[in-house]
């Protein structure tokens, strides 16, 4: 089953490995492929709107593109829809978990916060409209890698540790849907350098044991390979480098250059090394050179990611 297909795809990986591009990126091929498609975020500085040139994303969903929406969901907001969703009534809501001593009592409950959030994920997956999906897919941009598992982990503890009820119920439906691979996808996200190398590859052990397979690890951020070893334009710049004369602004292209390609050689050998290490098939996509990436970026990534 292609990714596309799938009810609920879960984008995880370290800080600042560009994370919410490739949710981006995987939302849009959704939405061209005719999905109706929710972007989902938690507690973050948003990038959705920016990426598709819309205002900042809220707690509502807001619609970025054709067939593609996304929300940005807090604790406060997903406890509230949970509740809603287990009372039924918001008079009923208000009473319980607008009471002074509930709500002090559900600061203190563990992992409460994340669980209300991944359960947000899985309610959006489920929610209908006259009987029919209102979502296609749900791409979850989840937090940093330590974060996410903590979170996906939740549903675990609830069944483990909570008598039975409604809590634990939904608590295993939501296990279901996760370890589900004809339903939910995980995509690891890394760069081609040491640290996030091996936190892709500790993170996907860890998701495989609790029964989450990644279906993709996309190495983001590659720079271009301008100057392939013993190629013509790498004979040019070792000549601009041996030359101490050379005149500043040529010395400073040449050294630009010269970055550029030890950046390369550098993603190369731990690209090699994921490709080893990882059991998850290994999709690459560019280093895009921009200040700030708009829809344009994010059509050629999605179109680059169609062809990996």
């Amino acid at each position: 089953m292609k990714l596309t297909d799938k009810r609920l795809i879960l984008v995880v990986g370290k800080g600042g490995v560009g994370r919410s591009t490739v949710a981006a990126t995987i939302a849009l091929q959704c939405a061209s492929a005719g999905k109706k498609t929710l972007l989902y975020e938690t507690n973050a500085n948003d990038r959705f709107g920016n990426y598709f040139d819309k205002p900042s994303v809220g707690s509502e969903p807001s619609q970025l593109a054709p067939n593609l929406w996304a929300v940005n969901a807090t604790p406060a907001s997903a406890l509230a829809e949970y509740g809603l969703m287990v009372l039924r009534w918001k008079s009923v809501y208000e009473m319980v978990f607008e009471n002074r001593v509930t709500r002090a009592f559900l600061r203190a409950i563990p992992g409460l916060d994340d669980y209300a959030l991944l359960g947000k994920a899985w309610f959006h997956t489920t929610e209908e409209k006259r009987g029919k999906p209102v979502w296609d897919t749900v791409i979850f941009d989840m937090p940093a890698s330590g974060h996410s598992f903590s979170m996906l982990r939740v549903p675990w503890v609830i069944v483990d540790t909570v008598p039975e009820g409604p809590l634990t119920r939904d608590a295993r439906t939501v296990r279901e849907l996760l370890t589900d691979p004809a339903r939910t996808a995980a995509v690891l996200v890394t760069l081609a350098e040491e640290m996030p190398v091996n936190e892709a590859i500790e993170l996907e052990t860890k998701l495989v044991g609790l029964g989450i397979l990644p279906q993709h690890l996309i190495v983001n951020q590659l720079y271009p390979a301008h100057f392939p070893s013993a190629s013509p334009v790498a004979k040019v710049l070792d000549t601009l480098l041996a030359n101490p004369q050379l005149a500043p602004p040529l010395a400073a292209v040449a050294a630009h250059a010269s970055l550029s390609r030890d950046r390369r050689l550098l993603n190369e050998r731990y690209l090699a090394e994921v490709r080893k290490r990882a059991r998850t098939p290994v999709s690459e996509l560019p280093m895009l050179f921009a200040q700030r990436l708009g829809p344009a970026h994010i059509h050629a990534l999605a179109e680059r990611l169609s062809t990996a």
